[in-house]
């Protein structure tokens, strides 16, 4: 895997797959210290195909991190859900050469035991919890990683379709002709870029 920064401070590439860091507002207002009062932010990753080849991306796994402006990390508290929600026939995108994909995700700040706080709800049900803001300067980047290349149907919901990695050891003595399967989709470990944003009150 070859990972390399392109002139954009914003973007990096690995082996012909660009990955962008967004956010469109880079100004966050602190909420006020009320119960529910919350500030809603969006960021995300914009996945550009360089390469000659079609590849598929889910990016369910995916995350924030946050750095201070001294570039240390905010560190995550990460509280296992009860139950893991699968990935959904929907969360896998197929972007050909030449095009790009926007994954967009979603957090707020909020004020709990008089500290400033960031919470984030992974797709799969996973709650990340990053604290002790203030009103500073920091960077945002996206940790985004797939360890499987090849996923299947696991069942249905009504219209929705859900589905889970293959395992080679795996083996069934009834498979269903028509099972869904998604092969080739891209694997790697990705931390795009930060990018500077402003707590201010």
């Amino acid at each position: 895997m070859i990972s390399s920064e392109s002139n954009n401070s914003n973007t990096v590439e690995v082996d012909g797959i660009q990955f962008e860091t967004m956010m469109p507002e880079r100004v966050v207002q602190i909420p006020p210290k009320l119960p529910d009062a919350k500030t809603q932010v969006q960021f995300g990753i914009r996945v550009t195909n360089n390469t000659a080849t079609p590849h598929r991306f889910i990016l369910f796994s995916a995350r924030p991190q946050f750095l201070q402006a001294n570039k240390q990390e905010v560190l995550p508290f990460r509280v296992n859900a009860y139950r893991t929600e699968p990935s959904e026939l929907s969360d896998f995108q197929l972007i050909v050469p030449g095009e790009s994909v926007d994954f967009w995700l979603e957090g707020y700040f909020h004020w709990f035991k008089n500290e400033l706080n960031f919470s984030f709800l992974r797709k799969d049900a996973s709650y990340w919890w990053f604290s002790q803001f203030k009103s500073d300067t920091y960077f945002i980047q996206i940790y985004y990683a797939n360890l499987y290349p090849d996923w299947e149907e696991m069942g249905f919901a009504g219209e929705i379709i859900y589905l889970k990695p293959m395992y080679k050891q795996q083996n069934y003595n009834y498979p269903k002709s028509d099972m869904i399967k998604i092969k080739d989709v891209w694997i790697g470990e990705v931390y795009t870029p930060p990018i500077k944003f402003s707590l201010i009150h």
